[in-house]
C-alpha cells in the first residue's frame, strides 16, 4: 500500500510572506483561490452546493520543524500537536474554508481556519 500524495490542484492567496499570514484566519477578510487541475475537474460537480470545504496542502515552504513551541501571545511551550504553529514533521496543513463562487475549476474562498498555504 502506498501513502504517497500528488497535488490535485494549486492554492493561491494574497499573501507573499510568512509574516504576511494571519496569526487568527478567523479574523481574517482576505479571499483564495483553488485551482483543481484538469484531469481532476470531473471531481469538482455540484460542490458549489456546499458552504464549506476542507482543504489538506503540503506546507511546501517549510523544511525544517519543531517540536516544542512558544506560541503567539502564549508565555509558554507547548508541542507542537498542540498548537496550530505550521513547522511540523509531516508538513500537512488543514483548512476549513468558505466556498464564496466557483468558475470551471477554480472556486474563491475564504479562510475560517489555519490558512499557510501560500502561492
Amino acid at each position: 500500500m502506498d501513502y504517497g500524495v500528488r497535488p490535485i490542484g494549486v492554492i493561491r492567496t494574497p499573501f507573499t510572506a510568512l509574516d504576511q499570514t494571519p496569526i487568527q484566519a478567523s479574523r481574517s477578510t482576505a479571499v483564495g483561490q483553488i485551482e483543481v487541475f484538469d484531469e481532476f475537474a470531473e471531481g469538482l460537480q455540484d460542490i458549489e452546493e456546499l458552504s464549506h470545504l476542507i482543504l489538506l496542502y503540503v506546507l511546501h515552504q517549510h523544511d525544517t520543524y519543531t517540536l516544542r513551541v512558544q506560541p503567539f501571545l502564549d508565555d509558554w511551550l507547548h508541542g507542537v500537536f498542540a498548537t496550530r504553529y505550521p513547522r511540523r514533521p509531516n508538513f500537512v496543513g488543514l483548512s476549513i474554508v468558505h466556498l464564496l463562487a466557483r468558475r470551471d475549476r477554480v472556486w474563491s474562498s475564504k479562510a475560517r481556519t489555519c490558512w499557510t498555504a501560500r502561492h
